[in-house]
């Protein structure tokens, strides 16, 4: 006759060693897993940046100069828009309809748009302004798709045009150059408005600039970089990029689809947030990326030179820069 057969189960000691040991591979799997997923975030700024690089090159490619930073005033000095190079390569972003709803509020006359009278706010140009685009959003960016920033506006003399609308957020603002207003905490003073007399980079007020003007060699210009949102959505906040334009011309406002690198790379990252530098920053660790004026994307290291960093930005200073 066969004896009893006994079935043992876990004791629990040795159930609470399977589950440390669980635990354990958890702890050591999830950096693994969460480098990945920065690591396809990184890829596909960068992918987002290259999209940028050859929508601006073939915009050369057709007007023989960037856009402008942004649509400052007229001649007569009596009209002022604001528009944004973003907005001029719309079509070459495959968003020609988008252009063709906002393309009444600036003069056609390509390559160099002009300000005009704004005409009033249709509910066309208000869904237009605040439509969220895959190829200006860093994935690794907090911030929500759209700005509701009471500061974010469109001017025309007197007629101010916010309105309420929300306008789509960018995390790539373009390079203006450098600029040291004397000491001023912001890094721009009212009176240094981003033009290129005192910035020196492509992308400033009404500016022209092409690849010829890039004396120092295209490859060592900074066109793009990253930005990420700020700490709060304050109406004073600086640095907010919606891909529209600049707001208008003062200290605050002109700083929001253009940057300058004055202050250090990745200068005041706490707690994750960004604080309000008009700078450049992102929360890949270490640094951020920028697109060249020949196109390429480079990760650019926040330790690296503030003299380097800050000649790359500038399109003709005659600086030596080597290795960066």
């Amino acid at each position: 006759m066969l004896g009893k057969i006994h079935k043992h189960g876990f004791t629990l000691i040795e159930l609470l060693v399977v589950i440390a040991i669980i635990a354990i591979l958890i702890a050591l799997l999830l950096p693994a897993v969460q480098q990945a997923r920065e690591a396809a975030r990184r890829t596909q700024c960068r992918n987002n940046l290259k999209q940028l690089g050859l929508a601006l090159h073939n915009y050369h490619d057709q007007a023989n100069v960037f856009p402008p930073g942004w649509i400052g005033t007229n001649a007569a000095g009596t009209s002022y828009s604001g528009w944004g190079w973003n907005v001029m390569i719309l079509p070459q972003l495959d968003q020609s309809p988008l252009y063709n709803v906002l393309s009444p509020r600036f003069s056609s006359s390509f390559p160099y748009p002009g300000a005009i009278g704004l005409p009033a706010v249709t509910t066309a140009m208000s869904d237009a302004l605040k439509t969220p685009l895959g190829a200006l959003r860093c994935p690794s960016d907090v911030g929500g798709p759209t700005l509701s920033n009471g500061n974010v506006r469109m001017a025309d003399n007197s007629a101010v045009e916010d309105r309420g609308i929300n306008f789509g957020r960018s995390n790539y603002p373009a390079v203006a150059g450098t600029f040291f207003s004397g000491g001023v905490a912001a890094g721009i003073s009212d009176a240094a408005i981003p033009t290129f007399a005192t910035y020196r980079g492509t992308f400033t007020e009404n500016s022209r600039t092409g690849l010829r003007d890039m004396t120092d060699g295209s490859s060592n210009v900074l066109l793009v970089g990253e930005r990420y949102t700020p700490a709060t959505n304050a109406l004073d906040d600086d640095g907010h990029a919606p891909w529209a334009g600049v707001i208008n011309r003062s200290t605050v406002e002109g700083r929001a689809s253009i940057g300058d690198t004055w202050f250090r790379l990745n200068s005041q990252l706490t707690n994750s947030n960004r604080g309000w530098t008009p700078g450049f920053g992102s929360l890949h660790t270490g640094g951020a990326h920028f697109l060249m004026g020949d196109g390429t994307v480079r990760f650019l290291s926040e330790n690296m030179d503030i003299g380097t960093y800050r000649n790359l930005a500038m399109i003709n200073d005659g600086a030596t820069v080597g290795e960066f």
